[in-house]
C-alpha cells in the first residue's frame, strides 16, 4: 500500500468511527441534553468522573468487562439542534465497537425522550 492509499484508508477509518460516535438530537436545550447525558451514564452503569458545563464535556468510567472510558462532548448546531460525539477507550485501547455508542446513543435517545415529554 503505498503512502497515498495509507492516508485514503485513515481518512476513511476516522470517517466511520465519527458516523459510530455523533448523534444530532433534533432539542435546541442543549442543558436538557447534558443533563440527559449524565442520567445515561449513571444508567448504564458509569461513575462520572468529571462533568463541565461550561465547555459542555462529561468523562466517565464504567468497570464492567475491563475499564470503559467514555468522554462525550455536547455542542449546539444550526439552532434548533444540539452535537453529541462521545469518545472512548476499553482498558487502554481506543473504543472502536459501535456497540458500546449505540447502547449509549440508545440509552440517550430515549432519556431524552422521556424527559420532553414529562414520563417518569
Amino acid at each position: 500500500m503505498d503512502s497515498r492509499q495509507q492516508v485514503l484508508a485513515t481518512a476513511n477509518t476516522q470517517v466511520a468511527q465519527r458516523a459510530i460516535s455523533t448523534r444530532v438530537f433534533d432539542t435546541a436545550d442543549r442543558s436538557a441534553v447534558f443533563r440527559g447525558i449524565i442520567a445515561t451514564f449513571q444508567d448504564l452503569g458509569f461513575v462520572v468522573d468529571r462533568a463541565d458545563d461550561v465547555l459542555g464535556t462529561i468523562s466517565g468510567t464504567q468497570l464492567q468487562n475491563g475499564i470503559v472510558r467514555l468522554t462525550v462532548t455536547v455542542r449546539p448546531i444550526s439552532g434548533q439542534r444540539v452535537l453529541v460525539r462521545a469518545s472512548g477507550q476499553h482498558n487502554l485501547d481506543a473504543l472502536t465497537d459501535p456497540v458500546p455508542f449505540q447502547r449509549f446513543f440508545d440509552a440517550l435517545a430515549q432519556a431524552l425522550f422521556l424527559t420532553a415529554n414529562q414520563v417518569d
